[in-house]
């Protein structure tokens, strides 16, 4: 079996015209790369529960790591917005290395929209905390990365809105969990990874055409988090125009010491 150099992660569910967009757009961005090199996984919740992007990112990346159990701590891993992509090939340099996390659009306080991490540093930080509904879980990754000394590369790096970056609009409101924010606070880094069980999943393996790239659905049937989602249904709308900049902590290094930090 050929170890792919990088695995993109695409959180995914019912974004079929993204989707659509992104597999031709992504063919153009990844002509210039041996077909072995990469591999395109859509992490896809497929039951009707709030989203859970941070859970659906990290199954994902569990998928990755039992298929390549062997290799996968050398392997840069992309975690990437089906709504956004690069306007042109080679803009992006995917190559990252141990200790490094690059990141090359979004928010600076907040490691979301299009990130490269290697697999042993994204085992390290426990991934990402498997928040239902919208928000905060990307804010909450960087400072776990910060907490643990993983710099954060940002020499190649677009805030949103950059021409530089194509951004597909999906509506300004999102449904934010209040109990996220109480969550987001105490975070203590156990919760991610190692904290999702009974997962059910059903891959799809999908060959490129003339428009379409090769990659594969992940498709998530059912998994349950240290958290309920019954506990986290108190949501109110989000503009955001206004950023997920939400309750920061003045402080990283306030954080409770992380599991993989010992």
């Amino acid at each position: 079996m050929t170890i792919p150099k990088y695995v993109f992660i695409v959180p995914y569910r019912n974004r079929e015209e993204h989707k659509h967009f992104f597999l031709r757009y992504m063919k153009y961005i990844l002509e210039d790369y041996p077909s072995d090199d990469y591999e395109i996984i859509f992490s896809h919740q497929c039951d009707n529960r709030p989203f859970n992007r941070g859970a659906v990112k990290n199954i994902g990346f569990k998928y990755a790591k039992y298929k390549y159990k062997n290799d996968y701590k050398n392997i840069n891993f992309i975690f990437h917005d089906i709504d956004v992509m690069p306007y042109k090939k080679n803009l992006l340099d995917y190559e990252t290395q141990v200790g490094t996390i690059k990141h090359y659009y979004g928010f600076k306080y907040a490691l979301g929209g299009i990130i490269s991490i290697k697999g042993s540093d994204f085992d390290l930080l426990n991934g990402f905390p498997n928040y239902w509904s919208w928000s905060l879980e990307d804010n909450c990754f960087q400072e776990r990365a910060l907490y643990n000394n993983i710099k954060i590369d940002r020499n190649t790096f677009y805030q949103i809105g950059d021409f530089h970056i194509l951004h597909i609009h999906d509506g300004y409101y999102k449904d934010l969990s209040k109990t996220n924010l109480d969550l987001y606070q105490s975070d203590s880094g156990n919760e991610g990874l190692e904290t999702i069980y009974k997962t059910q999943i059903k891959d799809e393996i999908i060959n490129g055409t003339d428009t379409n790239i090769k990659h594969t659905f992940c498709n998530i049937r059912y998994f349950e988090t240290l958290y309920s989602h019954d506990s986290q249904i108190k949501a109110q709308k989000h503009d955001l125009r206004n950023g997920n900049k939400l309750g920061l902590r003045s402080n990283v290094r306030q954080m409770n010491t992380l599991i993989y930090n010992k």
